[in-house]
């Protein structure tokens, strides 16, 4: 999956640049937030609200009217040294009516998978703990075998020709 953060770019040119999703910080207003997922929504690409900093994310989802497809829980890089805080999950998908993925990021390791995946997240965000990693194959596995499932790769339909 191709993902852009989009910073100040429309969702039609991060669909152009053949993105599979844009990344909306979900500190963003309202408005913004709403405009930027119903593009997304028209493209056809995934929006992934990022509740980065955001204090209250079950607040900030039920105010929008149109909702996104993810909502990403994600710990700030210089907060990697206090506890992962998954916040209500039930509670953010509860407000998104049901129909919301999860994701949980920064400072996933290995250890934290299965309370990530408990908690009720449907995508775990690994980063440096594999691309900084001196074997980054066998730390990879390492995450696919905390999931207790096969890898979803396995099971893409292959799309780009």
């Amino acid at each position: 999956m191709k993902v852009l953060d989009t910073g100040n770019l429309e969702a039609r040119m991060a669909a152009d640049a053949s993105a599979d999703a844009v990344v909306i910080s979900g500190l963003a207003p309202v408005p913004t937030l709403e405009k930027a997922i119903a593009e997304t929504k028209k493209t056809g690409i995934y929006s992934i609200v990022d509740m980065l900093n955001v204090s209250d994310p079950v607040k900030v989802l039920k105010s929008l009217k149109v909702k996104p497809d993810v909502v990403e829980l994600h710990r700030a890089i210089d907060a990697e040294d206090t506890a992962h805080a998954w916040g209500d999950i039930p509670a953010l998908k509860k407000a998104a009516g049901g129909k919301l993925l999860v994701a949980t990021a920064g400072g996933i390791r290995v250890e934290v998978v299965k309370d990530a995946v408990k908690a009720g997240a449907d995508i775990i965000v690994v980063g440096r703990a594999i691309t900084a990693s001196k074997d980054p194959h066998t730390q990879a596995d390492l995450f696919l075998e905390q999931l207790n499932r096969e890898e979803i790769d396995q099971f893409r339909v292959m799309t780009d020709f």
